[in-house]
């Protein structure tokens, strides 16, 4: 195999390859990426963890067809200090040359025919996104995935797919976080199916979130019951190319997560987000100041006329805030993991948020104070914890 490749079309391949590499030091094929010639001007970069995979053709001019599976991150260290033209060169001792220039590098490598076939799908369900809409709705609800590993439905991301709404659910039985986006999702179905729902697992939430860019162009989701394609554009050095991330879907099905959300709530308070945002960040000092044999603190939220006291108290010291609110409703002291709280309020993005509260046992409901002047509305719940006597 003898192929020369653009730097930056290899380098920009190669890392964006490494996160479906696997870590699992036990099978030496799907440690390293895969590199094969395809044509006489193309060759496919691709990498799979037997969970999730991704396949990217670049241009490349091939004097010697063949393949290699090669130890990504060394090559991709080796790539970016290269002065040029990248020329990758095996031979039958099991070495691969890659040189650029005058500089030269060799690297061990085995056989492409030990990589694990890709699997061959069939998709009968069909949608498609644009990257900013889906990069929004990651961003503002993966924090509520659970690592809880004894309850797998909780470890992805929940997506409910209908033609002109997209929602994504996620819930870690400490918070729920909940996204409407209203937007045309061009979905079709061999079956005629009006909504399809599927649980994406975290990791591949996580490669999503760092391949997509805040832009209009779209991806492409194509679905069967256990598995997702998921296509995109993307740019190679001065070309644009299809990247494609494949992954198995959780196969179970989601909690009913409707019936968590209280419907009888009885205090109503109106308060703008960011401050109190910045007095979480302050609570959060004493809160989550972390000492041997010290459990985390309770930052207590007390809704006392028009007024909000955020306090709490450590073996370190004590922190004491007010913030002017509307309210409606009795008064009412309540307590919160404060990390978590300030998780959901990193995910709201309105200006003013309207928070609904039962009891100090209930969870509270964290929403939007003027969602419905929008194309999108998010729902989060905050599970209080208990409070111990002062």
């Amino acid at each position: 195999m003898k192929v020369t490749f653009n730097k930056e079309s290899l380098l920009s391949a190669i890392t964006r390859s490494l996160g479906c590499v696997s870590s699992d030091k036990t099978m030496g094929s799907i440690e390293g990426i895969y590199i094969g010639t395809s044509s006489s001007n193309e060759c496919m970069i691709c990498a799979y963890d037997y969970e999730k995979g991704m396949k990217i053709f670049i241009s490349a001019d091939v004097e010697e067809s063949g393949t290699m599976v090669i130890n990504g991150t060394k090559l991709a260290s080796i790539v970016k200090f290269m002065p040029g033209r990248i020329t990758l060169e095996t031979s039958d001792n099991g070495t691969a040359t890659i040189s650029s220039g005058k500089s030269k590098f060799q690297l061990f490598y085995i056989n492409g025919d030990t990589f694990p076939p890709i699997p061959e799908l069939s998709p009968d369900r069909f949608f498609s996104l644009p990257q900013n809409v889906l990069r929004k709705l990651i961003n503002q609800t993966s924090f509520a995935i659970s690592h809880d590993e004894s309850r797998p439905m909780l470890t992805g991301l929940y997506f409910e797919v209908k033609a002109d709404n997209v929602r994504v659910v996620a819930c870690d039985s400490f918070r729920l976080a909940i996204r409407d986006v209203k937007t045309d999702t061009k979905m079709s179905s061999a079956s005629g199916e009006e909504e399809f729902r599927f649980i994406l697992p975290l990791k591949t939430i996580n490669e999503l979130a760092r391949l997509i860019d805040d832009k209009d162009e779209e991806i492409k989701f194509s679905l069967t019951r256990k598995r997702v394609i998921i296509s995109m554009k993307m740019r190679y050095g001065d070309e644009e190319r299809d990247t494609t991330l494949f992954s198995r879907l959780i196969d179970q099905m989601y909690l009913e997560y409707d019936r968590f959300i209280p419907n009888e709530s009885k205090t109503f308070v109106t308060v703008d987000r960011k401050e109190l945002s910045d007095a979480l960040e302050r609570a959060a000092l004493v809160t989550e100041d972390r000492i041997q044999g010290q459990a985390k603190s309770v930052v207590k939220l007390s809704f006392d006329d028009q007024m909000l006291n955020v306090s709490a108290i450590s073996i370190n010291g004590k922190v004491f805030d007010e913030i002017q609110i509307e309210k409606e409703g009795p008064d009412l002291l309540i307590g919160f993991d404060c990390k978590k709280l300030l998780d959901i309020l990193g995910g709201a993005d309105d200006e003013t948020i309207k928070l609904s509260l039962t009891s100090s046992l209930m969870s509270m409901i964290v929403e939007g104070a003027d969602s419905e002047e929008k194309n999108t509305k998010f729902l989060y719940l905050a599970i209080p914890m208990r409070m111990r006597e002062s």
